[in-house]
């Protein structure tokens, strides 16, 4: 990789998988596009993008992440989304992010803004908020068991912001699987669930049918241990999880959204822009 930062095997296979699938949704592969990261964290996925020619603008909120991009020789910003102004884009990306911008309908103000008629809008998300209690059950039972034998490490939450009141050290999590999820994900302003995106994304886009997929096993790519084994570990966790997805056993948490800007809504800007007067053809003249 750039700036000769490797990463743990774990990581590099969740960020390969999101890497293949932008350049699948990609026209051309995203080669010679520019692209909008959002949230791009230490940069790790931009830095892959801009191998592939894809031409990566990144932001991230954090300024730790942004400097840990630009080691990576990534040209990362650091900025909140509803703040960044700049030209439009062939293409707006969204890794993990869409789900945390407040309030939502000035985010897609934004996209529309930043995404030019035609772009395209790349959302690699999750749905929280539709998981099941097995699921919950699973996930939780899974990851007691690795932590126990020293294959996972202790379970921090990510801050993003100010999260909701949790239960005190002392009570310990939930017994409950599905309220222990609940508890997991509390945040001020709450996240997004996966139909509010959906909806949102359709009343100004084109929105392609969503992808829904396994997730739970990310949760552990930066928790295993960074040798081999840590990264076998990982993926037999993520080929078990597709198997109970695709046996209807577990819910597919996993939710990628791909709209469209309509060229029709680039025609209806520029005639605004115009003041929106139409030249009206002059009147045949009657033959005497």
């Amino acid at each position: 990789m750039k700036g000769g930062m490797d990463e743990p095997g774990a990581i590099a296979a969740e960020v390969e998988e999101v890497r293949t699938w932008v350049r699948a949704t990609l026209p051309g592969a995203g080669q010679g596009l520019r692209v909008l990261e959002v949230g791009c964290g230490p940069g790790v996925l931009a830095a892959r993008l801009l191998e592939d020619g894809v031409l990566v603008t990144a932001i991230d909120v954090s300024e730790e992440q942004v400097r840990l991009a630009r080691e990576r020789a990534v040209p990362a910003i650091v900025c909140d989304f509803l703040s960044f102004e700049g030209e439009p884009f062939d293409a707006l990306l969204f890794t993990r992010s869409l789900h945390h911008i407040s309030p939502l309908g000035a985010g897609i103000s934004k996209i529309r803004e930043l995404v030019r008629p035609g772009g395209l809008i790349l959302a690699d998300e999750f749905a929280h908020d539709e998981i099941d209690a097995a699921s919950a059950a699973w996930f939780w039972d899974l990851q007691a068991v690795l932590e126990q034998c020293g294959a996972l490490a202790p379970d921090v939450p990510r801050r993003h912001g100010h999260h909701g009141a949790h239960r005190s050290a002392d009570d310990g999590p939930s017994p409950d699987p599905l309220q222990r999820w609940r508890e997991r994900h509390l945040h001020d302003p709450p996240l997004h669930g996966a139909k509010t995106l959906i909806a949102a994304l359709r009343r100004t886009f084109e929105l392609r049918p969503p992808d829904r997929g396994p997730y739970l096993h990310r949760y552990f790519s930066d928790r295993v241990d960074g040798s081999d084994a840590g990264t076998r570990l990982f993926l037999r966790v993520r080929d078990l999880e597709r198997l109970r997805v695709r046996q209807g056993l577990l819910v597919p948490v996993g939710l990628r959204l791909v709209a469209r800007r309509s060229t029709a809504q680039g025609r209806r800007a520029a005639h605004r822009s115009s003041g929106g007067v139409r030249r009206r053809k002059a009147p045949k003249r009657r033959r005497s």
